[in-house]
């Protein structure tokens, strides 16, 4: 089976061990996917790949890769660039593996998209930065507009059933894939009412820089509303998707770091 040598521009989402040197690495690259590749040798003590292969970094990766194979052989893999203080708080190490692996469920095969590559960059370098209030929003943002690139926005505009234009909130239906006017649409129980303000804010989420929300005025952001929203349509449309580990493990560091000792 003939193997092609490929040079691309990569996010590492995750690595773990494989035997006594290796590392098995996954990949979301520009040209081709998600992508599992064996780093031979990677923790060695002599190891050319050095900390190129911690999550979230950005590379540019030389892989030898034969199709059909699960997992392809990472030759070289070059620090584009990475951002140490995501992982050295506990709100951005939350947010920042919350983009990290959403990218390692949600976007499974191998089409390649360098735009979703580089919105989950931006992404990253934003939360890298940001005020702690507006790490919630550039999650949701990035969450939103990934969606958009895999083809699975929410309807926000109009009534999924009568097509009417939204003005007041609405009924969000997580599994119809949007909201619902209320009167006469709606009603089945599965849905919930959003306010108006929820409702735009969604709408802003997807039209935002992740850059940009850096410098939202928080104060009135409605984050409950939002993080319901968009988790439970995640949810519902988005296979192996039951919440997000890398949430529940921030939760925890952040309880356990603000504790009396």
């Amino acid at each position: 089976m003939a193997v092609a040598i490929v040079q691309t521009d990569a996010l590492v989402l995750r690595s773990y061990r494989l035997g006594e040197t290796s590392l098995i690495v996954h990949l979301f690259t520009a040209d081709h996917g998600l992508l599992r590749c064996v780093a031979k040798g990677a923790r060695g003590p002599k190891s050319r790949f050095g900390a190129s292969l911690e999550p979230g970094v950005r590379v540019n990766a030389v892989i030898y890769r034969k199709f059909a194979r699960d997992l392809q052989l990472l030759s070289k893999a070059d620090i584009v660039a990475y951002w140490p203080s995501l992982w050295e708080d506990p709100d951005r190490f939350a947010r920042a593996g919350a983009v990290l692996e959403f990218l390692d469920r949600a976007a499974y095969g191998e089409a390649g998209d360098a735009e979703l590559l580089d919105l989950a960059t931006q992404s990253l370098a934003s939360m890298s930065t940001a005020s702690h209030p507006a790490l919630e929003a550039i999650l949701r943002g990035f969450e939103i507009q990934a969606l958009k690139f895999l083809g699975l926005a929410p309807e926000l505009t109009s009534c999924l059933e009568c097509r009417s234009p939204l003005e007041r909130g609405g009924l969000f239906h997580p599994l119809r894939g949007g909201l619902l006017c209320g009167a006469p649409c709606g009603g089945d129980g599965s849905a919930f009412r959003i306010s108006e303000r929820a409702r735009k804010t969604l709408l802003a989420l997807g039209d935002h820089t992740p850059a940009s929300m850096e410098s939202w005025v928080m104060e009135r952001y409605p984050g409950p509303e939002v993080s319901r929203a968009v988790e439970r349509f995640l949810s519902a449309h988005l296979e192996r998707f039951e919440g997000l580990r890398s949430s529940r493990v921030g939760e925890r560091i952040e309880s356990y770091a603000r504790s009396p000792r």
